[in-house]
């Protein structure tokens, strides 16, 4: 009797370590990947917990303000919480412009992928599931999924039986449906210029057209470098002692940043030189004989332009600037002044950009 009993006890303990250690060690195992996901709602949260599960990824779950659907910001403040959490990928929905979306982020490549969604949070079980599913389908193609698991991996066959046929896994369900990565390579590489507008170097206005071109190099199109012309009808000139018109042809050359503010605005700053070519034609009222005088001038100018995204590569933006002429312009007839140029002029106007390259 006793040695029965002393056999079930050594049983029962011996399951009971059992069930201690193996929880531990998977634990430990889950602990290898955390993934942090924010927002979405719990049913979403838990649904993006148990599709990953068989990755040994953990889930945190968080609900703080998520990244803006915006690049290159998504992953600046992506890369931000992934480094806060020790996170080696950032899940989470967005809403720009009553537009949702699924993004991830994986830490590893600094890398953003996104899905659009028809709606957003919160989601019932089923559209909860679904959307995990998508997650799992959009983290196949980052290294935050097991190197076996992602996207064109090829996993090696089990070696043949000594005896019967080789059997084959039959392909997975999952559908391989491959993410749309937001980059900003959407952008242009070579944009075409045509602005139009009004400016005060005297106390009337003066019309101007510009035409050009801008060029942005960086592979997030946020660096940009500009070359324009510009022309305009002149101003009456009507004096005492003269009546004419004045002329200035320009040409400038600056320098960009594009900052994005959501995905149809951005703010374009820009500082860079201008070089321009001025006339003055009439005829001298006392005499009638013609009097003309050209100049070439050089300026210092800045500009803002507030983009609004119209079409695919197409822009329409409210351009604003300001010019300081590097020398004072007066011109003189018979030694009186008949024109003063104030040193700097202010311009405000419309500019259109469509994509080249």
């Amino acid at each position: 009797m006793f040695s029965r009993v002393s056999r079930a006890v050594l049983v029962l303990a011996c399951l009971t370590l059992l069930a201690l250690v193996t929880p531990a060690r998977r634990v430990d195992a889950a602990e290898a990947g955390r993934v942090l996901v924010i927002g979405g709602g719990s049913a979403f949260r838990d649904a993006v917990s148990v599709v990953l599960t068989p990755w040994k990824l953990s889930v945190l779950p968080a609900d703080m303000p998520a990244p803006r659907g915006v690049m290159p910001r998504a992953a600046d403040e992506a890369r931000a919480l992934g480094q806060r959490f020790n996170a080696v990928g950032v899940v989470w929905v967005s809403a720009e412009d009553n537009a949702y979306a699924l993004f991830i982020y994986d830490a590893k490549t600094e890398q953003v992928a996104s899905r659009a969604l028809d709606r957003g949070p919160p989601f019932d079980a089923p559209t909860a599931a679904s959307h995990a599913l998508s997650v799992k389908s959009l983290l196949r193609s980052s290294t935050v999924a097991p190197p076996e698991e992602r996207l064109g991996a090829t996993a090696s066959p089990p070696p043949p039986p000594e005896h019967g046929p080789v059997l084959t896994a039959p392909p997975s369900s999952e559908p391989d449906v491959r993410p749309q990565t937001t980059t900003p390579l959407e952008e242009p590489l070579l944009r075409a210029e045509l602005g139009g507008g009004a400016r005060l170097v005297t106390d009337s206005p003066d019309a101007r057209v510009s035409a050009g071109v801008s060029l942005w190099p960086d592979a997030r199109r946020r660096f940009g470098v500009g070359l324009e012309g510009q022309f305009g009808p002149g101003l009456s000139v009507t004096q005492d002692r003269f009546a004419g018109r004045f002329s200035e042809i320009g040409v400038a050359t600056n320098a960009r940043y594009r900052l994005p503010l959501s995905r149809r605005f951005d703010i374009v700053p820009r500082a860079g030189l201008g070089l321009h070519a001025t006339s003055i034609q009439g005829v001298v009222a006392q005499t009638l004989e013609s009097a003309d005088q050209a100049r070439v001038d050089g300026s210092v100018d800045l500009g803002l332009t507030l983009d609004v995204a119209v079409a695919r590569s197409m822009r329409v933006g409210l351009d604003l600037g300001v010019s300081y002429m590097l020398r004072y312009q007066r011109y003189l007839v018979q030694n009186a002044s008949v024109l003063e140029l104030r040193p700097f002029s202010g311009g405000i106007g419309l500019r259109l950009s469509t994509g080249l390259l």
